[in-house]
């Protein structure tokens, strides 16, 4: 199953994922709505040990964890455990949406330290 076509993905769930994402590049693997690991194709220990930074900064998730499969894998899962009132999916969104504020903010000081 890709996130477009989760089960657990509403009409405003989706309006979050850029248009330039490829929604095939992830794979939702779930049985609950708060409990899911998800299969990112292409992606490394760069976007796994972020994510699960800031997920594990978000006092709605209980438990967050990545792993490679195998080093020639092209594979990283991510799992996520939330508390009840939010889903797994939702707190996945939330985490890109954390990095990509905080990548912003790090090119913003430093344009500005340059500037200076």
């Amino acid at each position: 199953m890709t996130l477009a076509s989760a089960p657990a993905a509403t009409e405003s769930c989706n309006s979050f994922i850029p248009p330039s994402f490829d929604v095939n590049k992830v794979e939702i693997i779930s049985d609950r709505p708060d409990c899911a690991t998800f299969v990112f194709t292409d992606e490394d220990h760069t976007l796994g040990n972020a994510l699960h930074y800031v997920l594990m900064k978000n006092p709605k998730v209980d438990f967050s964890g990545y792993s490679i499969p195998h080093p020639s894998d092209n594979r990283m899962n991510l799992r996520i455990q939330t508390k009840s009132n939010i889903t797994a999916q939702e707190s996945l969104l939330q985490g890109l949406t954390d990095i990509k504020d905080i990548s912003r903010h790090i090119l913003e000081t430093f344009n500005n330290a340059l500037d200076q």
